[in-house]
């Protein structure tokens, strides 16, 4: 009998601790600056019916050095902990505001919306998409005129 009162509390103890830890949400990191262009790529999926949370995706973003030559940004996948976006920091301190936010939501279609490279370019030589490699000889074009194209062809692959 005292056996069986045990393991009732036992189970009990390991019960409530399995849900307090559900219910304790998972904090992810997100570099001051780079969060505004967290939130505009969010705001630009709602506008396009697309619901972006950070948060349930597991998705972190950093500024670090990159050691790799000619990488500016990366997506670093990871199965248990969260997804790292890495922006290069000497690009980021010279980059200006369009160049950061292609470059943060290039790597977010990689991370978030699972998205590959895509080197497809029109009849001028002009990328066709926001999530080309960079290597294919395609001009990137990506500014205030464009970006309202690209950011639809992002959010509706």
């Amino acid at each position: 009998m005292i056996l069986k009162i045990r393991h009732i509390f036992l189970i009990g103890i390991i019960a409530t601790v399995i849900s307090c830890a559900k219910n304790e949400e998972e904090v992810i990191y997100i570099d001051s600056e780079i969060k505004p262009y967290f939130d505009r790529f969010a705001a630009e999926g709602e506008e396009r019916g697309v619901t972006v949370d950070f948060i349930a995706a597991r998705i972190e973003g950093y500024i670090e050095d990159v050691d790799e030559t000619n990488i500016l940004g990366q997506c670093e996948r990871n199965s248990i902990d969260p997804d790292r976006l890495i922006m290069d920091k000497a690009y980021w301190i010279s980059a200006s505001d369009m160049d950061r936010e292609f470059l943060v939501f290039h790597e977010l279609g990689h991370c978030f919306l699972n998205r590959t490279h895509l080197d497809t370019s029109d009849s001028n030589g002009n990328c066709t998409s926001m999530m080309h490699s960079g290597t294919s000889g395609c001009q990137n074009r990506y500014n205030t005129n464009t970006r309202e194209t690209y950011l639809d062809e992002l959010f509706e692959n």
